[in-house]
């Protein structure tokens, strides 16, 4: 169903993605709006429907003509693949939690070539197994600076889609805070939320962009982040990837909200050039994203976990350590080791999958007290476990094997054992199938000599 006239209207106006405004001094015409569209998901086929307004498909050079499952595949073909993993976690995102969302990503313009669309969408229905989510897209490079005739105001706003001065408070109502910078001076013309005071102080106390951030970034944000949000805040380094093509700029952080609470950020930096003057104005913004960073985190974790015992699953673990070897210099030691626990099949049919279950949980738990933080732990599946540590003499090892051992006799769902089997990574270029074949092999020789031992695969070569 083409999602036109009153029908969007009331939508957008039901979910207050777009709540009217007085558009006061600007008189800006009631017919220009921002591209607005409607996905359809069938969550039992996943077909997929898109629908919006002729002009937002003239506007992505989108053909009219194509069919609504035919048009949303020729419209996620072009999302960056980089990207598309993102936007798809988005829309699952938008239905899980039935709040506004906003997605910014590139896509491939037929006739542009690659640039930044944003989408900002809701959950609106369901009907049996079809959900329904509605909301506005805009094309980010498409950015100018326009000033009212009444006043000296100036504000930042997109090409045909941002015009109207309701729709961008609207933008900015969602934001955290927001400013406008001189790029060249430093200056800051206007600035809301909770950047508010930094225009007036600026003022007062002839404080430019850059002394304000020094005086105020290591008060507000997390310690962990600073180096990545000053980078993200450099005027020089900005302009910069402005000249080289780029003038859309994101980071995400961690700021103080409260005492000692911090919140995750998104900083947005959208660089533009005044046409007339040719001068380079930034509209930096930040938004609160901490529930749902921290969701994507948590999936991203689960999604990288071995649910039963909370270390890494097979595929983390090995794209961590393939990595980690293809990297490391020829001179530091590093080790793969493989954990097996004896006999656990027999656990397993004499007390129940419960017990087996128990038994994997401590061991697990046993693996994470006696190796570092740094060292990377994962399950294989079934009784399994793997160790990769970097810069730990065969010494050290050894003495937390011993600490293994021991501590595996506390284990109360049942009396295990377990052998061992390591490979050492010496000045010999080895990938990580080689290492993981020579630590089975020394794993094999293990249960060989009677289990409850270790064995270094150089020992057997």
């Amino acid at each position: 169903m083409p999602v036109k006239g009153e029908r969007v209207r009331n939508v957008s106006e039901k979910h207050e993605i777009m709540p009217k405004r007085s558009t006061g001094s600007w008189n800006m015409p009631e017919t220009i709006r921002p591209g607005l569209w409607k996905i359809e998901i069938d969550q039992t086929t996943g077909r997929h429907v898109l629908e919006a307004e002729e002009e937002m498909f003239s506007l992505l050079g989108i053909p009219v003509d194509m069919g609504g499952e035919e048009r949303w595949l020729y419209w996620l073909e072009r999302v960056a693949e980089k990207d598309r993993d993102y936007v798809n976690w988005v829309i699952q995102l938008m239905i899980a939690v039935q709040k506004p969302m906003e997605a910014e990503f590139g896509w491939n313009h037929p006739r542009r070539g690659e640039i930044r669309l944003c989408w900002t969408g809701i959950f609106t229905a369901r009907e049996g197994n079809t959900v329904v989510l509605e909301g506005y897209g805009r094309i980010m490079e498409d950015i100018i600076r326009i000033s009212s005739k009444d006043t000296e105001d100036t504000m930042v706003v997109e090409k045909k889609y941002l015009i109207k001065s309701d729709f961008y408070q609207t933008l900015l109502s969602e934001m955290t805070g927001y400013m406008e910078v001189d790029l060249d001076s430093g200056i800051i013309h206007n600035s809301g939320g909770i950047w508010k005071r930094y225009a007036q102080e600026g003022q007062e106390k002839h404080l430019n962009f850059q002394s304000l951030g020094k005086k105020y970034i290591k008060e507000v944000v997390i310690e962990q982040d600073f180096n990545l949000y000053t980078k993200s805040m450099d005027l020089k380094k900005i302009k910069k990837m402005y000249r080289e093509g780029k003038n859309t700029i994101t980071c995400q952080f961690r700021r103080l909200v409260g005492a000692s609470i911090y919140h995750w950020m998104e900083l947005v930096i959208h660089v533009f050039e005044e046409g007339e003057s040719g001068k380079i104005y930034g509209l930096f913004y930040i938004k609160d994203i901490d529930e749902t960073k921290r969701k994507y985190l948590e999936q991203e974790r689960a999604a990288a976990t071995d649910p039963l015992t909370n270390v890494m699953n097979r595929r983390n673990f090995e794209m961590l350590v393939r990595e980690a070897i293809q990297r490391r210099k020829r001179t530091e030691k590093c080790a793969l080791l493989v954990f097996d626990i004896d006999n656990f099949k027999k656990i397993n049919d004499a007390r129940g999958h419960q017990a087996g279950d128990q038994v994997l949980k401590e061991f697990s738990k046993i693996l994470t007290e006696a190796f570092r933080k740094s060292d990377a732990i994962g399950r294989f599946g079934g009784d399994e476990f793997v160790v990769f540590v970097k810069g730990m003499p065969e010494k050290a090892i050894d003495q937390r094997l011993g600490f293994i051992k021991e501590k595996i006799k506390e284990i109360k769902a049942a009396s295990i054992t377990c052998s061992i089997g390591i490979c050492s990574l010496t000045a010999e270029k080895l990938g990580y199938d080689q290492c993981l074949e020579r630590a089975d092999q020394a794993l094999y020789q293990s249960k060989k000599k009677g289990k409850d031992t270790f064995c270094y695969w150089h020992q057997i070569s």
